[in-house]
């Protein structure tokens, strides 16, 4: 393993010949990457738990295809909460799920919150390589190679036919005078062919950002990039913004400090009404969605503009608020898909559950699909609903 390890260094840090001239020697060395690891660790041992607005813009392109066949912006919170992430839709009362992949389909990442860098920076059986100065951002910064074998068992490769732990190698950058981490490079050792992966890399940049009276670094946007075992590759770019510190009543459900303890307030009760098996009702969107600006993730509002009716009896009646979010909104070829989920239908005194059925959306019957960009759901447009309940989730079929 050891020796594997030594054969692989040299590729990961081709420059260094060129830089001999500026070696330093192995002691001075040592102590620098020591420096730079306690830089790292105590920056993340510092980080409050704090959340961000993550937005990830993913495309895929089959082998030998120029033109991407698949784009979709996706819009999600992330916390980063004692040293764990968690994700979630963005208005929803909880980020509680640890996997972005059992959110969203496609080439996605976990550890670009603190995964990497403790993984790296924190591993005894990590080794490091000199690599020179290398002016990143503008800045002047330093340059190391780094191999984090899979003896370790920090990084782990997830796809839809299994997953395995892997060993992973790259390089990062700091800032030469803070020692500051600014950029990482991640590309995964050997992936494993039952996985249907060919080669995975990521590339993670860092700046500092102030939360009150004290500065950190945080991640600020990263790239992943695959390619699977039949040459067709998938991108996902990845932003973060707003990101603050939060103070929450559990690591999944967050809510602004009080100044003082307020009152309780007691919720109104809300009977649960049963939907009929299958039903239409049309509705009036509230949330306009358009392709410049709205993404997969985003909350979706509407008002029902007649009831939702059961053997002759409203159930639910004209204005109840419907409660969904875009399941998707992509670009696949030449057309454009608008895909949403619902949640539920609320009113006065009722809730009803909209989760576990078969819901589509249309406009005078035909599906959101649209061969051009230019596509507008304007505030007001008028959709229609046809709900159905799923007989069972094992065979996916409707009940009679």
């Amino acid at each position: 393993m050891l020796a594997t390890m030594t054969v692989r260094l040299p590729c990961l840090v081709a420059a260094c010949a060129a830089l001999a001239w500026a070696q330093p020697s192995p002691q001075d060395t040592e102590a620098l990457i020591e420096k730079i690891k306690a830089t790292v660790l105590e920056n993340l041992r510092r980080l409050p738990n704090y959340t961000c607005t993550e937005t990830i813009h993913r495309s895929e392109r089959p082998k030998n295809i120029v033109k991407p066949t698949l784009n979709e912006t996706i819009h999600l919170e992330v916390a980063y909460v004692e040293g764990k992430e968690f994700f979630g839709w963005p208005g929803a009362a909880k980020i509680d799920q640890p996997e972005i992949g059992k959110m969203v389909d496609g080439s996605m990442g976990n550890g670009y919150f603190g995964l990497f860098q403790s993984a790296i920076f924190s591993t005894r059986s990590a080794i490091f390589q000199y690599a020179g100065e290398a002016p990143l951002h503008g800045k002047e910064a330093l340059r190391f190679g780094y191999l984090v074998p899979k003896i370790a068992a920090t990084y782990r490769l997830t796809t839809e036919l299994g997953e395995a732990v892997v060993g992973f190698h790259g390089s990062f950058w700091v800032d030469r005078k803070t020692l500051e981490l600014m950029r990482i490079t991640v590309e995964a050792d050997d992936p494993p062919v039952v996985l249907g992966l060919a080669a995975t890399s990521s590339v993670l940049d860092f700046s500092p950002q102030t939360f009150g009276a004290s500065t950190f670094v945080l991640p600020r946007g990263a790239e992943l990039q695959v390619v699977d075992t039949d040459g067709n590759e998938g991108q996902a770019r990845l932003s973060f913004a707003a990101c603050h510190q939060f103070v929450g009543e559990s690591v999944i459900k967050f809510e602004e400090p009080e100044t003082q303890p307020a009152a309780p307030v007691a919720e109104p009760v809300k009977a649960a009404v049963a939907l009929p098996d299958d039903f239409f009702v049309d509705f009036v969107l509230e949330t306009p969605i358009e392709w410049e600006s709205s993404a997969t993730g985003d909350p979706v509002r509407g008002t029902l503009r007649d009831s939702v009716q059961d053997q002759g009896r409203a159930i639910v009646p004209k204005g109840a608020k419907l409660v969904a979010r875009i399941a998707h909104l992509a670009q696949r070829g030449d057309l454009y898909y608008v895909e949403i989920t619902f949640a539920s239908l609320d009113f006065p005194g009722g809730h009803a559950d909209l989760s576990g059925r078969r819901n589509g959306v249309s406009v005078n019957n035909v599906p959101l699909v649209y061969p051009t960009t230019r596509f507008k759901l304007t505030r007001g447009a008028r959709l229609t609903l046809h709900s159905r309940l799923l007989k069972s989730e094992k065979h996916d079929s409707i009940r009679p």
